[in-house]
């Protein structure tokens, strides 16, 4: 596994989009395959989002972001200071959210999440096509 990229971002709505253009920008560099990268980016932004709406602030106001890769996938791990465990949810057809981690689930090899010291990482592990037969 290589570390690809790591942010400390801000807790407030606007940091997913800067998490998914850093990334985009990362995986693009690794010659991820740009339907890949759309994945990742996917499954990220619904990470961060997840993690301004569900999770409190920590002292400094910020959230924690990384990415790894290998030949086969890109592993994301969010950490907040939230010790609430992630749950999927099953709205209604009315409801305009409530859908993140079904998609996070759908899109991802596999994902959870892990109690830390003073809080939680929610991890996913996306697959992605890396290499000159990945270049679209």
């Amino acid at each position: 596994m290589r570390p690809v990229g790591a942010l400390l971002v801000r807790h407030e709505a606007a940091s997913a989009a800067l998490v998914r253009h850093q990334i985009v920008d990362d995986l693009a560099r690794q010659r991820v395959a740009s339907d890949s990268i759309d994945e990742v980016a996917l499954v990220a932004t619904e990470l961060v989002g997840n993690a301004v709406r569900h999770a409190r602030p920590s002292a400094s106001g910020t959230i924690d972001v990384s990415w790894d890769i290998d030949d086969s996938g890109v592993t994301l791990r969010v950490y907040d200071p939230s010790d609430e465990a992630p749950t999927p949810r099953q709205p209604s057809v009315d409801e305009t959210s409530g859908r993140g981690l079904t998609i996070v689930a759908a899109v991802s090899d596999d994902w959870g999440y892990h109690r830390c010291r003073s809080g939680k990482e929610v991890w996913a592990r996306v697959p992605v096509r890396v290499g000159s037969d990945a270049m679209d």
